[in-house]
């Protein structure tokens, strides 16, 4: 009978376990863990890299990604908080994001350039941390 008891404590415990909530994965390039919004931030991340890349390569944008419209929504990391200003710069860069992807030949760097200016403006405010790395992806065909 002892054993028994013993046997479903630690089913008990196990599951229990398994059925918290999970912590967020921590790394050195995110150090607080997956939130729902870093997530998307990382998504917004490779799809600047890859519209640099076809600035580069004199590739048209790839066309505006619905899912970015999350940037309204999406659950932020625990601890942290949105400042008051966070919906006009998530607006600004939803806009500079479709502004770059319907751009023309002509003012496909500048609409990219205010894309990354959009992201820094919002960083420089709050969650300062992926600032030198936005920095790094301006363009500058010269």
């Amino acid at each position: 009978m002892k054993y028994l008891v013993a046997i479903a404590l630690l089913v008990a415990t196990v599951l229990g376990l398994n059925l918290s909530s999970p912590t967020p994965a921590t790394s050195q390039n995110n150090p607080n863990g997956s939130s729902e919004l870093s997530t998307l931030m990382r998504d917004m991340q490779q799809y600047t890299n890859r519209a640099k890349e076809g600035l580069k390569s004199g590739a048209k944008p790839e066309p505006y990604p619905a899912k970015f419209d999350k940037i309204h929504t999406a659950k932020i990391t625990e601890g942290m908080s949105k400042s008051d200003y966070y919906k006009s710069f998530a607006d600004l860069y939803v806009m500079s994001v479709k502004n770059y992807a319907k751009s023309t030949k002509a003012d496909r760097v500048e609409t990219y350039n205010n894309m990354v200016s959009a992201c820094l403006a919002c960083h420089s405010q709050h969650c300062p941390g992926p600032v030198p790395v936005i920095k790094k992806m301006k363009w500058d065909p010269k």
